[in-house]
């Protein structure tokens, strides 16, 4: 998934763009199969830079697609929609340049008939864009909470700080004294994150800590708030959550982070969660550093005892 040098040249390299450049392909055969080219005097070039005009659109447009959105339900509606348009506005240029027999319909089928799939392919994808915008939003919402004090924003992650989760904390904590609610917190720390900027470079390093942070605030409900501590560490706080609750919600946390991000297998996960008791936010945060420090402990021997049975 990830690169130590990425550029445009290696985004654009992508089986997408050579599907597309061989679907094109696939019309200039079939047109020069089916047909024979016209003279040139007969040819309209005013017609063949209008026509030529939409296919380079419909072609930047997939491009830029292809270079900027990521893998999902949404871009595959868009790309299929999308390429199926560009293989109908292709054969629809080379008409322009290929006479047809006049009894063969079948050029003109594949001229006309494509299109109004390829249009509700992408409506599709419309709709898939506006369900997930809607998404975002509210997860925005929910790291927004009540403030927007932009200068308290990680530049990277886009998630609020920890300064701004002490804040949060301790409101919360005078909310569940209060209403005799539980509350939880959580610490996310990225297993041998240092190694991974060394492999591959920081640039890459960037791109999955804003990836993680992305996956952490869709797994977590409006209620909840991510924020981003510093390096490779998070802090969760769970509202109205007990532990034996928060673990169940956190508990496929990790697994998600690996798989669904593509890392390295050496590249972990670490989750700890803590049962707030305390009356104030300093309080809280330093019983979760302590169990923070006892399960990386715990797992560095893990890692420890593994290496050894290896050897």
């Amino acid at each position: 998934m990830y690169t130590k040098q990425p550029s445009w040249i290696t985004q654009l390299a992508h089986w997408r763009v050579a599907l597309m450049v061989l679907v094109m392909a696939l019309a200039v055969l079939i047109s020069y199969q089916l047909g024979s080219a016209k003279a040139l005097v007969i040819i309209d070039f005013y017609d063949v830079l209008g026509e030529a005009s939409t296919l380079i659109l419909a072609v930047l447009g997939l491009l830029l697609m292809v270079s900027t959105r990521p893998q999902g339900r949404v871009t595959d509606h868009f790309y299929s929609g999308g390429l199926i348009l560009v293989f109908s506005l292709s054969l629809d240029l080379l008409d322009e340049f290929v006479h047809y027999p006049d009894d063969l319909r079948l050029v003109s089928w594949l001229e006309s008939l494509p299109q109004p799939l390829g249009l509700m392919l992408i409506a599709i994808g419309a709709l898939e864009w506006r369900k997930e915008h809607l998404l975002v939003t509210r997860q925005l919402a929910t790291r927004e909470k009540v403030l927007r004090e932009h200068q308290w924003l990680d530049p990277l992650t886009t998630l609020y700080t920890a300064r701004y989760f002490h804040y949060l904390l301790q409101r919360e904590i005078s909310h569940a004294a209060e209403s005799a609610q539980p509350l939880c917190i959580a610490h996310v720390n990225l297993i041998c994150f240092s190694r991974f900027n060394q492999s591959y470079g920081s640039h890459a390093g960037d791109k999955l800590l804003h990836h993680v942070s992305e996956l952490i605030s869709l797994l977590l409900r409006p209620s909840d708030c991510v924020c981003r501590e510093h390096s490779d560490r998070f802090l969760i706080l769970l509202p109205n959550t007990d532990y034996a609750h928060a673990r169940q919600l956190l508990a496929g946390l990790p697994n998600a982070i690996t798989s669904e991000l593509n890392t390295p297998a050496y590249l972990g996960c670490q989750v700890t969660l803590h049962e707030v008791k305390e009356h104030s936010a300093e309080q809280a945060l330093n019983a979760l550093t302590e169990a923070a420090a006892h399960t990386s402990a715990d797992v560095q021997r893990g890692i420890t005892r593994a290496a050894r049975a290896r050897a």
